[in-house]
């Protein structure tokens, strides 16, 4: 987008060996000249008819995209799928935030099939390379902010049994270190799904209470959950007693924070999109209709730099029906 219009970017067709289509899921960037995507490519070998999934980066580097494999650079991207499949089907990219030239990016290795346990990993990008670390299995990152030389990372903390699962912050205060578990007052069990700061002393992040995202996500719904970081340790933010999922946070100011939900019915299925805005005193919040409905509960909320929009970004419909919505508050 230039400030005036979406404009379609370069395509990366044809230069990935077997390429079928791609699904990225989370951007960022730091100016127009630095951004980077993640997600997958459907990938299909070349004496094969399944097509398949490995984790890819995109990075932008103002002229044209770079292309990623930043779980094995080692491997070039013409190497047949058949060589590289056993290696990357259970990798994935979930998220990545950008910090001027460094970049933090965030996912999953191992697989989540019944009786077996992944483990998060962080992929930091140096301006030249990356590096990569893995943390506890059973643990899971959801989000990734990072911003004047902090990475934040939300998700949840676990012994690999869904029932144990914990909300869960790393962070590490300068470029170049490793992010470590920081203190959370008591919260339950529970998970952290997104993460937005305003500067190190003024994050937000929220979640919900229970173990849906851990051991069922179309389960029931748990209570929702706002935590802020004040430049010395983190306090729960109460809220009314709404019956509403938390998905996404945004934030001009600690007085003036934007979340965005899902309020679930009696039937614990998704019924309307829901805006929850904090003056710093008090909670209000406002549906929004999104003209379908409902896929799950994945929608994000964002402010525009420099001006005081807002963006609004989901799905409506399901099936072959899937419509995607961009809502845009002035």
């Amino acid at each position: 987008m230039d400030g005036l219009r979406w404009r379609s970017g370069q395509g990366i067709e044809g230069r990935i060996l077997g390429e079928r289509g791609s699904n990225f899921g989370a951007v960022d960037a730091d100016g127009s000249g630095n951004a980077w995507v993640v997600g997958s490519v459907d990938s299909m070998g070349e004496d094969s008819t399944d097509i398949e999934q490995f984790p890819l980066a995109l990075r932008w580097n103002g002229r044209s995209w770079d292309i990623h494999t930043p779980f094995e650079d080692s491997w070039d991207l013409y190497t047949s799928f058949k060589d590289r499949k056993d290696r990357w089907l259970t990798d994935r990219l979930t998220d990545v935030a950008v910090d001027g030239r460094r970049a933090a990016l965030i996912g999953l290795r191992g697989s989540e099939d019944a009786g077996e346990i992944s483990s998060p990993v962080l992929l930091t990008w140096n301006g030249r390379r990356f590096s990569r670390r893995e943390y506890q299995r059973g643990g899971r990152f959801n989000a990734v902010d990072a911003g004047a030389g902090h990475v934040w990372i939300v998700g949840m903390s676990s012994s690999g049994r869904c029932t144990d699962s914990r909300p869960a912050i790393w962070h590490s205060a300068s470029p170049g270190s490793a992010p470590t578990q920081t203190r959370l007052p008591w919260l339950g069990r529970g998970s952290l799904r997104h993460i937005w700061q305003n500067s190190p002393s003024d994050v937000w992040a929220v979640g919900e209470t229970g173990t849906r995202q851990a051991c069922d996500q179309y389960g029931r719904p748990g209570g929702p959950l706002v935590l802020h970081w004040n430049g010395t340790s983190w306090k729960k933010i109460k809220l009314p007693r709404w019956k509403v999922s938390l998905q996404s946070v945004t934030a001009f100011a600690a007085d003036d924070v934007w979340v965005a939900g899902v309020d679930y019915g009696d039937d614990e299925r998704p019924t309307q999109v829901t805006l929850l805005h904090y003056n710093g005193r008090r909670w209000t919040r406002d549906h929004r209709d999104v003209g379908g409905e409902i896929c799950g509960d994945g929608f994000t909320i964002t402010r525009v730099p420099t001006t005081s929009r807002l963006l609004l970004a989901g799905r409506a419909h399901c099936g072959d029906d899937t419509k995607h919505i961009l809502h845009v508050r002035r």
